[in-house]
């Protein structure tokens, strides 16, 4: 059943029915062939770190037309599975025992985290910046149907919506979408929301107004 598939049948099943090839993934996500071949290999060692891993797999769903969260789900399922598992492996007498062997780990876990966050706090409070480099204006009109949305994040973990759907950031902070817009005024929402810090709302609007629409 779809509850036993572990993370790597999941991913290669979803690559089977779309057809899909590794080379294919590399120039429709822009994600390295290294990073790919990792996941595809559920190469856990050399998969990226975990911010990365869920912009690549919400990418990756993207594409491939399936839920991103669940594939997200499925990958943090499958590595709490891993560590249950290898707690319960036999060990010799002379080994550390499992009660003191996490302590070590949450301990050196927990420096790590503070370490990290005194040279990354700006990353996780702080307040986010956005610049939009298309549409450049804050009201626009048009006489296609559909815009390329573009612009710019200074930091690619913050969360960005674009009128409440969650849009893929990549490593330089890039984002863009293909947005369909309905004839007349679409007012479009940007908002970026910091880990623990602000949020940030920008809009623009764009009117939709076709060329056979001549005025009476």
């Amino acid at each position: 059943s779809d509850d036993q598939k572990n993370f790597q049948e999941f991913f290669r099943e979803a690559l089977e029915l779309r057809g899909m090839t590794i080379e294919k993934l590399v120039e429709l996500t822009g994600i390295s062939r290294h990073a790919l071949a990792a996941i595809y290999n559920g190469d856990y060692k050399k998969m990226p770190s975990l911010p990365y891993l869920r912009g690549y797999l919400m990418k990756i769903a993207e594409i491939l037309g399936i839920d991103g969260n669940q594939m997200w789900q499925t990958y943090k399922d499958e590595i709490n599975s891993k560590i249950s598992i290898e707690d319960k492996l036999p060990h010799n007498r002379f080994a550390i025992k499992p009660k003191s062997l996490r302590k070590l780990v949450i301990g050196i876990i927990a420096v790590s985290v503070i370490i990290y966050l005194v040279f990354r706090i700006d990353n996780l409070l702080g307040i986010p910046k956005i610049e939009i480099i298309n549409p450049l204006m804050d009201s626009l009109e048009i006489n296609e149907e559909r815009i390329k949305l573009e612009g710019k994040l200074d930091n690619y973990w913050d969360k960005l919506t674009i009128n409440n759907e969650e849009i893929f950031v990549n490593e330089d902070g890039y984002f863009e979408k293909d947005f369909q817009l309905l004839y007349g005024e679409n007012n479009i929402e940007f908002k970026v929301k910091r880990f623990l810090g602000k949020e940030v709302k920008l809009e623009k609007k764009v009117i939709y107004q076709p060329l056979t629409q001549l005025p009476q």
